[in-house]
């Protein structure tokens, strides 16, 4: 079966006004709002779920040339999604980054570098030099429910590295899958001298990894559900604008 996944664009969390994005303890004893299919997904008691409630701010379709028209290409997103049915991958607007680069970045403590012919980016930005690499590897193969990983990759021997509630995606094969599979750190720590860490994550492992697997750093995501089939609609404010919001719940019934 193909499934219908959609990313939320990158360019669009600088619109996202207010969101939550909590990792809430679920009784499996309850009603099973994250199920698809309403299928179980565990024999444990109790399990861990992220959840996220997003507010837009008002939008148009003419707000900036390079971005397109905003407001219709969100609602496009919202209908193709079709409730409950579609997924949708989605980060924290305010976890994109860990917070290494963002600490580095707030502080202005870094160099920047053009490209070799001197030229920059479209938008004139350049490259920021002394953040931490988009995406790291899995040193040690763990199995499914455990909550300890080995990660290499880092720059060697610097310090804070991960800090606690730094977000984590794991790809296995270097490929975003079907499980839904995003972390945080527990607690933070240091690389050793070489490049590696060993941290504890919350939740637990949803499925084994293997050494050598990739795990994003920068827009760690994981795959959502909308909470019901009335999520997104949008309000028209007048002047060509609108609003919206939306609920979305872990998709756990695809965890195997």
């Amino acid at each position: 079966m193909t499934l219908n996944i959609q990313t939320f664009p990158e360019e669009w969390y600088q619109f996202i006004v207010t969101q939550k994005f909590p990792l809430r303890p679920i009784n499996q004893a309850a009603g099973r709002p994250w199920g698809g299919a309403g299928a179980a997904i565990s024999s444990r008691p109790h399990t861990q779920i992220w959840m996220t409630d997003v507010s837009m701010a008002p939008l148009a379709d003419h707000m900036r040339p390079e971005l397109g028209p905003v407001l219709q290409d969100m609602g496009a997103f919202i209908k193709r999604a079709r409730g409950r049915s579609g997924l949708i991958r989605m980060s924290w607007a305010m976890r994109t980054l860990p917070w290494h680069d963002r600490d580095l970045i707030a502080r202005h403590a870094y160099t920047t570098a053009s490209f070799s012919d001197g030229s920059s980016f479209s938008d004139g930005s350049l490259f920021i030099n002394g953040m931490l690499p988009p995406e790291v590897q899995v040193e040690e193969s763990a199995l499914r429910g455990a909550k300890y990983l080995v990660l290499s990759g880092f720059p060697p021997s610097t310090a804070n590295v991960l800090r606690r509630d730094d977000f984590l995606q794991i790809k296995p094969n270097g490929i975003a899958g079907t499980c839904p599979h995003l972390y945080a750190a527990a607690f933070g720590g240091d690389s050793d001298s070489s490049g590696r860490i060993g941290i504890e994550i919350e939740p637990r492992l949803r499925q084994g990894v293997n050494a050598g697997d990739t795990v994003s750093l920068r827009y760690a995501n994981t795959l959502f559900r909308m909470v019901d089939d009335n999520q997104g609609d949008i309000e028209g404010s007048g002047g060509g604008q609108g609003s919206l919001g939306f609920s979305l719940v872990e998709a756990l019934d695809l965890v195997p």
